[in-house]
């Protein structure tokens, strides 16, 4: 099993709106295919962490790179796992400005992981937190520059 983490921009010809009516269809081809899958949102960019069987994951992610929804593609993290941190997740998705508005304070890692869900991926969990720190992003609102634009 593997773990492959990305994170890329939505494209602006794309509503985050129109994302939120592809997401049924997605989990539905990640479950067929034996994938878990966290998939963050915020400020417009994505992370997602996709969990299963390499050649169902290299699949998967081939068809992420050619998916017009996705600009700036960008792979963190490639890595042989015993065990998946979302099992029969096939699709979570949040939506971290939407989950900080009901809360009414800021998404913190315990709010995305409710079970210790990404306490035995230390590698995943720092990725995670660092997005949610506002790393790895593309788009920041008022005009900020993103943090990191080139990752090698």
């Amino acid at each position: 099993m593997i773990r492959l983490i990305y994170s890329s921009a939505l494209n602006p010809a794309y509503s985050v709106q129109e994302l939120h009516g592809l997401l049924a269809g997605y989990r539905a081809r990640n479950q067929r295919m034996g994938i878990n899958s966290l998939l963050l949102l915020m400020n417009k960019d994505f992370l997602q962490m996709l969990e299963g069987e390499e050649a169902a994951v290299d699949e998967l992610y081939d068809f992420i790179q050619h998916d017009q929804h996705h600009l700036q593609l960008t792979l963190l993290s490639r890595e042989t796992v015993d065990e998946p941190c979302f099992p029969d997740q096939p699709l979570m998705f949040v939506d971290t400005e939407e989950l900080a508005r009901k809360l009414g304070h800021p998404v913190h890692l315990s709010n995305i992981a409710l079970h210790g869900e990404l306490d035995h991926a230390e590698r995943a969990k720092r990725f995670v937190q660092e997005f949610i720190n506002g790393k790895w992003h593309h788009h920041l609102p008022n005009g900020q520059n993103p943090q990191v634009v080139h990752r090698h």
